[in-house]
């Protein structure tokens, strides 16, 4: 990840280098611990397997900004994951330790049209490459609809091994926009037609009745959030807000039915085409402004959300989960 940050700022200053726009941005640093969902812990000897091994855990989330030129801009997301449990052997103690890098680069081309270059390298040891044209095709700010943009895109995901690949073609549309009480709407359908470098399996072995494998599927994948922010106090140096935010994070339609094997009944079951995880979260954040250009934020929160079967017709398991927070924030 420092290679990563180091390489980003060496091209910035690069490019930039006898410019008469001087580069602007922001570097902010987030820790955020997750505690136990609700009824429920890692232990071998608890029956019930939702959710395993995604309690009580860490992320350090690192987040960098950066215009370059009027024209062009930077955006990085590195995040580091951390178990907190003790390793003992009383607790499933799987949950990866691992770090996911997100890299951004935007070149807008006129009022309409920017181009926007994604790499990413994931926490399961794969990586992904992304070209998109962002189109503005609506704007109105304090609109029902505020933005509106129509996204062609391609993109290849792969495994570190190269064994598996998925190219891809599709189209994003974004949205967001107004609604009565102060509250905010906003998210993403992605179109998505798969083109797979290896079979892929809808989740069943070889000569089950309903075994298929295939090389190409399509896929819609929608997001839809609600958000509201209070201020409950401010002065000069401190605010303290209460943020709201809901939605679907996501909606996954799938071409082909999944299945999985009941070991218990001994027998193939239906999971479905459709999957979604539905959210709420709560939270109080306070902010606390050093200077112009640092500022300090620290708050607590919790989470509600279907934490086991996502699958349409069966999810279940919904708890809360809480959560703490602390940053920082420098502008530059």
């Amino acid at each position: 990840m420092k290679r990563l940050l180091f390489s980003s700022l060496l091209l910035v200053t690069t490019i930039s280098y006898g410019k008469p726009f001087k580069p602007s941005g922001y570097l902010s640093t987030e820790y955020k611990a997750y505690g136990e969902t609700e009824h429920q812990n890692d232990k071998y000897s608890n029956h019930d397997t939702w959710n395993r091994g995604s309690n009580n855990y860490s992320r350090l989330q690192t987040y960098l900004g950066i215009q370059v030129t009027e024209n062009f801009k930077i955006q990085g997301r590195f995040r580091e994951y951390n178990n907190l449990e003790r390793n003992d052997g009383t607790r499933d103690n799987y949950r990866s330790n691992g770090s996911d890098t997100r890299l951004r680069f935007y070149y807008r081309h006129n009022y309409f049209f920017t181009s926007r270059f994604e790499y990413r390298n994931f926490t399961s040891t794969s990586q992904k490459y992304e070209y998109q044209a962002r189109l503005t095709v609506y704007k109105n700010r304090n609109g029902f609809l505020s933005s509106l943009l129509i996204i062609p895109k391609i993109s290849y995901y792969f495994d570190k091994e190269g064994i598996d690949g998925d190219l891809t073609l599709g189209t994003n549309i974004e949205y967001r926009g107004n609604l009565p009480l102060g509250f905010t709407w906003d998210g993403t359908i992605y179109l998505d037609q798969h083109f797979y470098n290896n079979d892929t399996t809808n989740g069943l072995r070889k000569g089950d009745a309903h075994y298929r494998a295939f090389k190409k599927e399509f896929t819609t994948t929608w997001e839809f959030y609600l958000r509201r922010n209070w201020n409950l106090y401010k002065n000069d140096k401190i605010y303290i807000d209460f943020n709201f935010n809901s939605g679907y994070d996501p909606y996954t339609f799938k071409h082909y039915n999944r299945y999985y094997f009941d070991s218990t009944e001994k027998k193939s079951k239906k999971l479905g085409k459709n999957s979604y995880s539905l959210y709420t979260s709560l939270e109080l954040m306070t902010k606390y402004n050093l200077t112009e250009s640092l500022s300090l934020t620290a708050g607590i929160g919790a989470e509600y959300r279907n934490w086991n079967n996502r699958w349409q017709s069966s999810a279940q398991d919904w708890r809360w989960q809480p959560y703490a927070v602390a940053g920082i924030r420098v502008i530059f």
